[in-house]
């Protein structure tokens, strides 16, 4: 495994939050690895300063700043070029993995609401394709359009707040086509997810991480000695103090499992479930 640069994408609104979590994140980083803010245009000179005095291996890029390099590689990408303008989810979605792209043969992405709690070393340098498994399956469009209209292979459970991809596999025609669709836009906050997951589906095995270890799960209250990181979602968003505190317990390393695809099967097991729940 090698180490690699690890991102985020930052807003001023979420400042205070990154503060905690994101010192938790570089302390899993090795000397020469870097964490790169990408600013979705809302941050104060203020804030860069505070995030920079954070490690010496910060870099911020501004949106002012890699505007021309962004725009210059989305000329023949106009509808790229809209839903950056109209989503900051774009600048996840395109100006993060066009840098990686130039830059790094791989990187991880994170957002900045997750705490990580101990032994995740591993997290930052996997050599396969790896992401955060949810504790549901929700993408942007209905699982059936996905497999039946357009015949799209996806994982379930897939969230986006944690990934190791290879850049070489990032397609910015097929962005630029998925983009083009409207039915992705069904529901808008999980447009840029739906994307992430199918970029995946199209790059061959991929791996998701353990359930137990890195949560992803609303209403989780309880740290466990098997947690070592857990994705901030909905009502945990206020939980980033109460468990940023050092751990330094013995506990086993990050393990992933090789992810599951939807499949007909995998939508009708989902459907009678519901309907049994309900």
């Amino acid at each position: 495994m090698v180490p690699q640069t690890v991102y985020t994408l930052l807003c001023h609104r979420d400042i205070n939050m990154a503060l905690v979590t994101l010192p938790r994140l570089l302390r899993f980083l090795s000397s020469d690895q870097k964490l790169i803010i990408f600013d979705d245009g809302s941050l104060t000179d203020d804030d860069t300063d505070i995030l920079k005095a954070l490690s010496v291996n910060i870099i911020i890029i501004t949106r002012v700043d890699r505007e021309d390099f962004v725009n210059s590689a989305l000329t023949n990408y106009p509808i790229c070029r809209q839903y950056r303008e109209k989503s900051p989810f774009g600048f996840k979605l395109i100006d993060i993995p066009l840098h990686a792209q130039k830059f790094n043969a791989r990187f991880t992405y994170s957002d900045s609401d997750i705490i990580y709690i101990k032994n995740c070393e591993d997290y930052f340098k996997q050599d396969r394709n790896v992401f955060l498994k949810d504790f549901t399956t929700a993408f942007s469009l209905k699982l059936k359009k996905i497999l039946f209209k357009y015949h799209w292979s996806i994982p379930t459970n897939f969230n986006a707040g944690y990934f190791s991809y290879d850049s070489s596999r990032f397609d910015l025609d097929f962005v630029e086509h998925y983009l083009s669709l409207p039915d992705v836009y069904d529901y808008l906050w999980l447009t840029e997810q739906t994307c992430w997951a199918l970029l995946f589906g199209r790059s061959g095995p991929s791996y998701c991480t353990n359930e137990d270890q890195f949560i992803c799960r609303e209403g989780y209250n309880d740290l466990k000695s098997e947690n070592l990181a857990i994705h901030l979602i909905v009502n945990l968003k206020n939980k980033y103090v109460e468990w940023a505190v050092d751990n330094n317990d013995i506990s086993l390393p990050p393990t992933f499992n090789l992810s599951k695809k939807v499949t007909p099967l995998y939508i009708l097991t989902r459907k009678l479930s519901h309907m049994i729940k309900y």
